[in-house]
């Protein structure tokens, strides 16, 4: 078995991910999205969960086999600029 952080293995970093990933599905404070519309609605209601979805698979490609960490990066990367733009989105763009 692969390991990762903590000597952990990756398939542990993506369980934990998609538990994330769940709770920002379903447990979400929705008064925040209320006078929200459009691609900014979709942005602020699901950015956060696709991030860590994002996320999840790229542990999955990392405990498969070492030579799909160029995939896993790439995947780990367009999670990153989702929540950046998830950031702006909530916290800049008024």
């Amino acid at each position: 078995m692969i390991t990762g952080w903590l000597n952990l293995p990756w398939y542990f970093w993506a369980g934990v991910a998609l538990v994330i990933a769940v709770i920002y599905t379903y447990i979400w404070p929705r008064k925040v999205i209320t006078s929200t519309t459009g691609i900014r609605y979709i942005i602020i209601r699901w950015g956060h969960a696709v991030t860590w979805i994002l996320l999840s698979l790229n542990f999955i490609f990392r405990g498969i086999n070492p030579s799909l960490d160029t995939a896993a990066n790439l995947i780990a990367l367009t999670g990153g600029v989702i929540y950046l733009l998830f950031m702006v989105m909530t916290f800049v763009a008024k």
